[in-house]
């Protein structure tokens, strides 16, 4: 019999919002315009804002959140690991200290994060004059940001790194799910913790994939995306060994499908997430007209934007009524690898609070069929039970369903 997967902690950072409790009115909100980065000079570039975190801030986060809960650690990070892994371990410090683990019940818990570049610095010529190779992989490595998590909070449960565009994170959970369904392990941190770099930032801009001004997904107007870091983590346990130890389940993680539709690199065909939606819908034994809200990837491109509307149509066009759909991408930016968990807990508070998030950056909504969560506009779903979709460059694409604890409270 498969085992229910629950999850019982979140924790998040973005840059308006330094913990769970602040991205959640970030949500209610709309959040806000985007920004210059801090960590290098964008003004040459054709589109010149995001939503990066300030490194500065998040380490001095990060400091008291190590000391505030030193109790579940298992080292100390080194100023390089700390560096690194900042956005990760500040997620993670958060998410673990709301589902309430103690240092006994963590160390037996796995990991997996899903990332674009891992904790990879951008000044290489510094970091290649090292004497270290020890000190070199602990910041470079594409699997750095994971292999830091596990080390600080002494994890020995499953272990795993996933850099596959922008379902990266997505990846991640679906990993931890099938680890703790299978019964390999009780406990997995599951999510994503990306860094803003100037390479990707020149890479996205090169790519003509970057609007000037804002991120207005499913909108007439929509010009591109609006990149951004951070990081989400969720904790996934097992319900029983869960509520054995008295944790009172956030959400159920029921269902997740992976799919390729190889078509072309920068431009979906809504066949792949069709298959995705509909194998995470078998695996959850929910039919679509059971999904109350799907939390898009929405980034506000020309051709995504499309080919997921088509791929909605597809899998819930015979329905009515038809699930309300959003994207916060307009709220927080496009967070990448991570985009996906951060995405997936904003789904989980939509749940929570009944209220999908506004969509205050759309004003002139694309023809989709499916009702938008716009400024003014009703934002109830209704339901209990909401749907996660990611897309990635090179035809990637991942969903998840998850469903409302009826005994849960917002927290």
């Amino acid at each position: 019999m498969d085992r229910r997967v629950a999850i019982t902690g979140m924790g998040v950072i973005t840059r308006d919002a330094p913990d769970l409790d602040a991205f959640r009115q970030v949500l209610g909100q709309g959040g806000n315009p985007p920004g210059l980065p801090c960590q290098f000079d964008s003004t040459a570039f054709r589109s010149k804002l995001g939503y990066p975190t300030d490194p500065e801030k998040t380490a001095r986060l990060l400091d008291a959140a190590l000391r505030r809960h030193g109790e579940v650690l298992a080292a100390q990070p080194s100023d390089a690991e700390a560096a690194c892994a900042a956005n990760g371990l500040l997620a993670a410090l958060d998410a673990v200290a709301r589902a309430g683990l103690d240092a006994a019940t963590l160390r037996g818990a796995g990991c997996a994060i899903g990332t674009t570049s891992g904790g990879m610095m951008d000044s290489f010529a510094d970091l290649m004059e090292t004497d270290s190779p020890d000190a070199l992989a602990q910041v470079v490595a594409p699997a750095s940001a994971v292999d830091i998590l596990a080390r600080v909070l002494g994890l020995s449960g499953p272990l795993c790194s996933f850099s596959c565009a922008c379902i990266s994170s997505l990846a991640a959970l679906s990993y931890a799910f099938a680890r703790i369904r299978s019964g390999d392990v009780d406990i997995m941190l599951a999510g994503g913790s990306d860094r803003m770099r100037e390479a990707d930032f020149a890479g996205f801009n090169a790519l003509r994939a970057m609007d000037r001004d804002s991120c207005r997904p499913f909108d007439e107007t929509r010009n591109g995306m609006m990149i951004g870091d951070g990081a989400a983590i969720l904790v996934l346990e097992e319900e029983q060994a869960a509520r054995a130890r008295g944790a009172t389940p956030l959400a159920w993680l029921s269902g997740m499908g992976l799919a390729t539709d190889s078509h072309h690199i920068t431009s979906p065909n809504p066949h792949g997430l069709t298959r995705a939606m509909q194998q995470a819908l078998a695996q959850a034994r929910r039919a679509p007209g059971d999904i109350d809200y799907v939390n898009c990837h929405g980034t506000a491109t020309p051709l995504n934007d499309v080919a997921e509307a088509e791929a909605l149509r597809a899998v819930f066009g015979s329905h009515r009524p038809r699930p309300m759909i959003s994207s916060t991408k307009g709220s927080t930016g496009h967070l990448l690898g991570t985009a996906g968990a951060i995405e997936t807990v904003a789904t989980v508070l939509a749940l929570q609070t009944g209220d999908a998030p506004v969509m205050t950056t759309t004003h002139t909504p694309l023809e989709t069929g499916f009702p938008l969560p716009l400024s003014g506009a009703d934002r109830r779903i209704g339901g209990r039970i909401a749907m996660k979709n990611s897309l990635g460059f090179g035809g990637l694409n991942a969903s998840l369903i998850l469903e409302r604890c009826p005994e849960t409270e917002a927290r």
